[in-house]
């Protein structure tokens, strides 16, 4: 145990965390499926905000991420260590709250010809910059950087996201909001 922390530590990773090179198979397979789920999310994810379409296909992908998450890391529990575990934990939690959000853009999903709302936007937005995080925290992590640079990957993609998606809002929203303005003006 002594000489897998020095090799996580030389890496900057934490103790315990999952080490690919010796992932069971069934926990490759949900590895696997996460990681699937995260890139159908994603592309989904961008098409809904647009269209609406491949609504259901993001949120069920998004299901999807989350159990072969807890799925993944049940199997491997009892194998890493506490900070591992919590980090885990708190991962699983943050996927709930993720697919919660994704719950309430399907309650304000646009109906017919009607342009997204402010918070359909802002909901699937919220998955898309968490997810796309993910992805580049995960890329960084792989790379072998330090733990402060994978940090500091995560905390400026979530601050461009916020920026990206607030002018993703404005730009949708109000488009939107004028065509509907324009098209009601035609009929009188």
């Amino acid at each position: 145990m002594l000489r897998a922390r020095r090799r996580a530590a030389l890496r900057g990773r934490p103790a315990g965390a999952f080490e690919h090179s010796k992932a069971a198979p069934c926990d490759t397979i949900f590895l696997a499926a996460h990681a699937a789920a995260a890139t159908v999310a994603l592309l989904a994810g961008f098409l809904a905000t647009a269209r609406g379409a491949p609504f259901r296909t993001y949120l069920w992908s998004l299901v999807a991420l989350e159990v072969s998450l807890v799925l993944a890391v049940a199997a491997k529990w009892a194998g890493i260590g506490v900070a591992a575990q919590v980090l885990f934990a708190a991962f699983a939690t943050l996927g709930l709250y993720i697919v919660w959000r994704a719950d309430q853009a399907r309650r304000t999903q646009p109906k017919g010809y009607e342009g997204p709302s402010a918070s359909y936007i802002a909901h699937v937005g919220f998955t898309l910059v968490a997810l796309f995080d993910a992805f580049i925290v995960i890329l960084v992590l792989n790379l072998g950087a330090p733990a402060w640079l994978v940090a500091a990957a995560g905390v400026l993609i979530a601050v461009a996201g916020h920026f990206a998606l607030r002018a993703a809002r404005e730009r949708l929203v109000e488009s939107t909001a004028g065509a509907l303005v324009s098209s009601r003006l035609r009929r009188k």
